[in-house]
């Protein structure tokens, strides 16, 4: 049950949007959480909740999206929070602009000493019963492979290059929906959408799905109509 069109601070529980790229009822289940931003004094509250809504995925694989902290401070938070989601699924992460700022390198180690892997030039192969389900990361430079090929990235500008690249599904976050939403028109939410053209929720290209995360955390925690969410992608 989710609080309402308005939302000011973090109270309010995530939401968990389900995307279905297969109907098969055992098809793999990838949970993208994005935007996590864990920052001092709200990094505990929002790691409850990311583990809250992962834990009710029944994820297959974790997928994080970058920006997943502000500062370096939260280096460890972030590990604590990796090591609490791999214990639900493997987790597979890449980086965001604020994860730049920190320094890639350090945000890098604090996932995998909290037992993730970070793909952001690398692919992981997730096997789910028959099938192989690739994930890559943004800096993949080689054509993907696997019976499901999935692109996790963070700024949902790489659709340009990458609808054209044998994906089936690409996984980006960065815009938070632009937090107040007054109408979505042909799969874009609005005003968002005039400045960022990529603001989407979900949107087809051929035989590739783009999926656009409102992401978990705002540096202005004000949102209206654009509800904090974990998306949970059945392919």
């Amino acid at each position: 049950m989710h609080a309402g069109p308005l939302e000011i601070g973090f109270n309010a529980p995530l939401l968990v949007r389900e995307e279905r790229l297969s109907s098969c009822p055992d098809a793999c289940r990838l949970a993208y959480v994005s935007d996590i931003h864990l920052r001092g004094g709200r990094s505990g509250h929002i790691a409850k909740q990311v583990i809250d809504a992962v834990c009710r995925c029944a994820a297959n694989a974790v997928l994080l999206g970058g920006d997943l902290i502000d500062s370096s401070s939260e280096l460890d938070s972030l590990r604590a929070l990796v090591k609490q989601l791999a214990r639900f699924a493997p987790v597979l992460a890449v980086g965001g602009n604020h994860d730049s700022r920190v320094g890639t390198s350090q945000v890098c180690d604090a996932v995998q000493n909290g037992g993730g892997a970070w793909i952001q030039n690398g692919s992981v192969d997730v096997r789910h019963n028959s099938r192989v389900i690739s994930v890559c990361g943004p800096d993949f430079a080689t054509r993907p492979t696997g019976d499901v090929r999935v692109l996790c990235a963070h700024n949902p500008r790489i659709w340009k290059t990458t609808r054209h690249a044998g994906y089936d599904l690409v996984l980006a976050g960065h815009l938070h929906g632009c937090q107040f939403v007054a109408f979505e028109f042909r799969d874009r939410l609005f005003p968002g959408a005039v400045f960022y053209p990529y603001n989407y929720l979900s949107h087809q290209f051929g035989a590739t799905r783009l999926v656009v995360s409102r992401g978990i955390s705002d540096l202005v925690p004000i949102r209206w109509r654009c509800p904090r969410e974990v998306v949970l992608c059945y392919v």
